[in-house]
């Protein structure tokens, strides 16, 4: 047991390590951005630390929300009562963590693990085209909310 979340994807993450390592591959697990996710109606999703944790820490954070169902495909599915709550990183201008809610967010938050995962400048995050109407365009506005915050102090 790692004690990080009994989650089949991390199950198979580890078993791929598992099977590198056995054949020779000098392979170690990476936690820095393991995705959670919830497959209720409306998905909850999320990575990385929640503000609460990375204030704890000791992380000077800075933090963007957006409403999901303000977006096109929000109004186009009718979608009502989601969430999305960025942390970043101040001192280091990256993301740090994130929370969605909304249909989809499962699948949204693949961008979210590899920024976090690579640490992905906000202003590059931010520069990223997502196709419309696509549920990920509520991404945009708030890691731009997010870089702007950088470029402010």
């Amino acid at each position: 047991m790692t004690g990080l979340g009994g989650f089949t994807h991390l199950a198979y993450y580890h078993g791929q390590i598992v099977a590198r390592r056995l054949r020779g591959i000098d392979a170690r697990a990476d936690h820095t951005a393991v995705p959670r996710v919830t497959f209720t109606d409306p998905e909850v999703a999320s990575v990385g630390l929640s503000e609460a944790a990375a204030r704890a820490q000791g992380i000077d954070v800075i933090v963007a929300r957006a409403d999901p169902a303000e977006t096109a495909r929000g109004y186009i599915h009718d979608f009502h009562g989601g969430a999305l709550k960025l942390v970043g990183d101040r001192a280091r201008g990256v993301l740090i963590g994130a929370t969605w809610v909304s249909p989809r967010a499962g699948e949204g938050l693949g961008e979210l693990v590899l920024a976090i995962k690579q640490g992905i400048p906000l202003d590059v995050l931010a520069d990223v085209i997502r196709p419309f109407p696509a549920f990920n365009r509520v991404l945009g506005e708030s890691l731009g909310e997010l870089a702007a915050k950088l470029r402010r102090d």
